[in-house]
């Protein structure tokens, strides 16, 4: 089957996939709350749809890459989600970090449809999405990851098939985990270190050179400063921003599995908190 890509939320990751799609030729519709992506992306050649049923109404592959397991319900099922005008034979993809159950959730409601279920947690940031550079951790049955591989290798360079549905939410929320604890990590380094004598650049290339080296530190000119304000106190009654969002979700994860994360749980505090070390200081 020849693929019509939809594309449902076109922000710091949808926009660039969406852009490697009709770079790649792929007949591409879009949507999204906010009109300034779209009209880029219509300039681009996508279609620009009204709501998420729209976008289902022309594609048979659609790409959801919204916040939360909520705005994915809505996607679904809600008043004007993709239920009701899905094609027969569609596959639909989260892109989202959601957890297992809401994924399981979604792919038994669109199985009544006749519509497959791909769970594609990504990692790499916006950076990898426009070079098409993206890894994607997939939970799906074999024939499912093989019919859409065309459509994925337009935007990632790394597929790994995880396991079944759900087994690309537990992976990326494990990865999720490791690097907040790694990005904390290496605050604390940075700050031991200047505070005796070591300036952060020296720090850090001996960090590169050694065997605390890590991705996060290779990219952390590009992140850092993203991180860190991940790290800084929120309002109370505010969502957290993604880092945090994706430590919950993950200790929530071990919660229900029966698993204990001593040290996940105290970095999540830590976090929450908005006491992280060097996470206020520019120079680190």
């Amino acid at each position: 089957m020849a693929f019509n890509v939809g594309v449902i939320g076109t922000g710091i990751i949808g926009k660039p996939i969406a852009e490697r799609l009709l770079k790649a030729g792929y007949r591409t519709a879009v949507y999204d709350v906010r009109p300034e992506p779209l009209a880029e992306l219509k300039n681009a050649g996508a279609t620009v749809c009204a709501s998420s049923a729209d976008v289902a109404a022309r594609s048979n592959f659609i790409i959801s890459l919204v916040s939360d397991a909520a705005q994915t319900d809505d996607v679904v099922s809600g008043a004007h989600g993709i239920l009701n005008t899905l094609q027969p034979g569609s596959v639909f993809v989260t892109g989202s970090t959601l957890g297992p159950a809401p994924v399981h959730k979604v792919a038994k409601l669109l199985a009544t449809k006749t519509c497959a279920t791909i769970d594609m947690p990504i990692t790499g940031g916006y950076l990898a999405a426009y070079e098409g550079k993206l890894a994607l951790m997939i939970g799906s049955s074999k024939e499912n990851l093989e019919r859409a591989l065309p459509v994925f290798q337009t935007f990632a360079n790394v597929i790994t098939h995880a396991g079944d549905i759900g087994a690309g939410q537990s992976a990326k929320l494990a990865h999720q985990l490791i690097l907040s604890i790694n990005v904390m990590g290496l605050l604390e380094g940075l700050a031991l270190g200047s505070a005796g004598g070591v300036t952060p650049d020296v720090l850090r290339q001996i960090v590169r050179d050694g065997l605390a080296n890590s991705g996060a530190l290779q990219v952390w000119n590009d992140f850092g400063p993203r991180w860190k304000g991940m790290l800084k106190a929120a309002p109370p009654g505010t969502p957290p921003p993604n880092l945090r969002k994706d430590m919950h979700s993950a200790l929530e994860l071990a919660r229900e599995l029966g698993i204990e994360l001593p040290i996940g749980t105290l970095a999540s505090r830590v976090a929450d908190a908005g006491t992280a070390t060097g996470h206020d200081n520019p120079a680190l």
